[in-house]
């Protein structure tokens, strides 16, 4: 309840429910001077009280307002402009205004959607930039260990590839390895898996893990396309592309905990479980900055680069531009024009 000014005379239209009955009657409440009195629709006086003797109830939204007569009559009104005159300017009424649509909020809405876009645009990305940086080896190792346990559990089984037929692939690796640049922190692990269900294909993991399938070496003949598409996969690696995708999946606030150190029984679940870091996809921008990554490095290694293409060109629904699990490379004319045109200039 509220009291009110002083003004000389106002007028209120509305309805009103007289004491002791639940009829509703059209009516008008006439204030003037000391007085207030309401009367029916054909004029006729209900009822008469002392101006201090009427309370209006606090606003709520644009319901109508309501005053309870001292005699139990309730006098209801939707003139929220000429209550406001009568009773001044209340907290309840300051919240009401407060409350209204605004043309302010719109304002509000855009400067609110255009802050959010800056720092996706970019804080988020300086955020991931920092934590990548910061993010000591023994904890990309952990990932690595928690991710392939996950992988095992999931997708894979022990490989039957010949021990000769590994130490063949192995050999790849290592001469792709011996060409990389400053690359003293890294520690680099070749595993073999049988997944029949994603067929040729490798999976890179942040800690310098890469997995490579049976169906993947022993689907090509010589070395050229495994040494390919492990020169794609490490040049994620290299340039963090796992661990990027991984930090911008998780938001700014929980990377700033990452940062400060306080990662929390939950964060360590994500960073440690390895679900998470096999759910997620790369870029079009990594994919592509894998592949001209990996054309580098195997050329310098002594292989064929454009053997990426031929992996590309024999994997099912080639042209298809779809992403997923099942197709952790996808490849399509734009992507393998874009490989040719590399090597032409390169």
């Amino acid at each position: 309840m509220s009291a009110f000014r002083s003004d000389d005379e106002f007028t209120l239209t509305g309805r009103a429910f007289l004491a002791r009955s639940s009829k509703q009657v059209s009516a008008t409440l006439r204030l003037k001077g000391d007085s207030v009195t309401l009367l029916s629709e054909d004029g006729e006086k209900l009822c008469t009280f002392r101006r201090n003797e009427l309370k209006f109830e606090a606003p709520l939204g644009r319901t109508d307002r309501r005053a309870t007569f001292p005699d139990g009559t309730l006098f209801e009104t939707p003139d929220h402009e000429t209550v406001q005159r009568i009773t001044g300017n209340t907290a309840g009424t300051a919240l009401h205004v407060a409350e209204r649509f605004n043309s302010r909020l719109i304002y509000f809405v855009v400067a609110a959607v255009l802050g959010g876009f800056l720092v996706w645009r970019f804080a988020l990305p300086a955020i991931v930039y920092v934590a990548v940086a910061f993010t000591p080896e023994p904890l990309k190792d952990a990932m690595d260990v928690g991710t392939l346990q996950a992988f095992d559990r999931v997708i894979a089984n022990p490989t039957r590839l010949s021990e000769e037929r590994q130490d063949e692939v192995r050999e790849v690796f290592a001469n792709l390895i011996s060409e990389l640049e400053d690359n003293d922190s890294t520690q680099f692990d070749l595993h073999f898996r049988f997944a029949p269900g994603i067929g040729p294909n490798a999976v890179a993991l942040p800690g310098g893990t890469v997995v490579i399938t049976d169906a993947l070496v022993s689907g090509f003949p010589g070395d050229d396309v495994v040494a390919a598409v492990l020169g794609h996969e490490l040049g994620h690696v290299v340039e963090n592309h796992g661990l990027t995708q991984l930090y911008r999946s998780l938001g700014f606030f929980v990377l700033v905990s990452l940062i400060a150190g306080d990662t929390g029984p939950i964060l360590e679940d994500v960073l440690l479980e390895g679900g998470v870091i096999l759910s997620l996809s790369y870029s079009r921008e990594f994919e592509r900055r894998a592949d001209e990554f990996g054309l580098r490095l195997t050329r310098k290694a002594g292989y064929d680069p454009a053997a990426l293409i031929t992996f590309f060109e024999s994997l099912p629904g080639s042209l298809s531009q779809e992403t997923s699990w099942d197709s952790t490379h996808p490849s399509s004319a734009e992507r393998i024009e874009s490989i040719r045109d590399f090597l032409k200039e390169s």
